[in-house]
């Protein structure tokens, strides 16, 4: 029995020795297999990220081909991915409110940038027609030397933008953008001879393009007794799609009202030929509005600025 007991040991460590083999060789394929099965699905997932990365990049690049300048002109890739951030921060930026503290009668500030253009003309005539005064923060254009005296002999804020427009030069440095604004200062001066003080940085001052420090902008803009306006309501006709009358509209209508002192976003540049349209429709509405009135800004207005010290 002893002896049965023995042989049967002897027999039976074999074969579970051999099962054990087998076993492992068999989870061994099974890994070998997940394995190569892991490394396929890897490949593939690189695949897709890579397809995916390159759709993006190729959807970018579509989208800023797309975009041009003040003018309806090309511009370079830079540019382009500077003015489609400013875009962004122009219709996302929500203004704290500091300084608005005075009640009663609303001040609503329509402002216009970027121009003179072929749209100015329309613009003021608009203006005149409702006995409407603005501000245009203006850039330096050759051609439009009527347009540029028309705004100053009609009762308009001539207001300065800057003279080039294109964020790569005037935020180079802090020397560029003195420059850059001497020569719109003087240029105008020279066709006008309206001394201009008011000033909108392109992009407002919360801008996220400019390589030099905002505050030792508008520090320059202090010792030059110069005052700059970001705005509180945008109409949201910056963007490369045009928007529609209707859109443009309730952008300030339902907007406006929640400020004391309100300073529209417009731009006065190419193609924004809906901007123009429903320029008149929002005038009345304004006009309607009780115990509201439109103002061009001066030294009285509410400073309504993103930054603040």
């Amino acid at each position: 029995m002893k002896l049965s007991r023995k042989r049967f040991i002897e027999i039976l460590v074999p074969v579970l020795t051999l099962m054990t083999i087998a076993n492992c060789i068999v989870i061994l394929v099974l890994v070998m297999n997940i394995g190569r099965k892991v490394n396929r699905l890897e490949q593939q997932i690189l695949l897709i990220q890579d397809e995916t990365k390159n759709a993006l990049v190729k959807e970018q690049e579509l989208v800023l081909s797309d975009i041009s300048d003040i003018d309806g002109n090309a511009v370079d890739a830079e540019e382009a991915a500077d003015i489609a951030a400013v875009e962004m921060q122009e219709n996302t930026h929500k203004w704290d409110g500091k300084g608005d503290s005075s009640s009663g009668i609303r001040r609503v500030y329509l402002t216009f940038d970027d121009g003179p253009s072929a749209n100015t003309d329309r613009i003021l005539d608009i203006l005149a027609q409702y006995g409407v005064k603005a501000t245009f923060f203006v850039v330096g254009k050759e051609g439009y030397a009527d347009q540029y005296r028309r705004i100053v002999e009609d009762g308009h804020t001539l207001a300065m933008h800057s003279y080039s427009h294109r964020y790569n030069e005037v935020y180079a440095s802090l020397d560029a953008y003195k420059a850059d604004l001497t020569k719109l200062h003087d240029y105008l001066y020279e066709l006008t001879g309206e001394d201009c003080r008011f000033v909108r940085f392109p992009g407002g001052s919360s801008n996220t393009v400019s390589t030099v420090s905002m505050w030792d902008l508008i520090d320059y803009l202090d010792s030059e007794d110069m005052v700059y306006f970001d705005w509180n309501v945008s109409s949201g006709d910056s963007t490369g799609g045009k928007k529609s009358v209707e859109q443009l509209t309730s952008n300030v209508l339902d907007n406006i009202g929640k400020y004391n002192n309100a300073v529209v976003l417009f731009h006065d540049a190419a193609g924004k030929t809906t901007t123009v349209d429903a320029l008149a429709g929002i005038i009345e509405k304004i006009l309607d509005s009780d115990n509201t009135v439109l103002l061009p800004i001066s030294e009285d207005t509410v400073k309504v600025q993103h930054l603040h010290q």
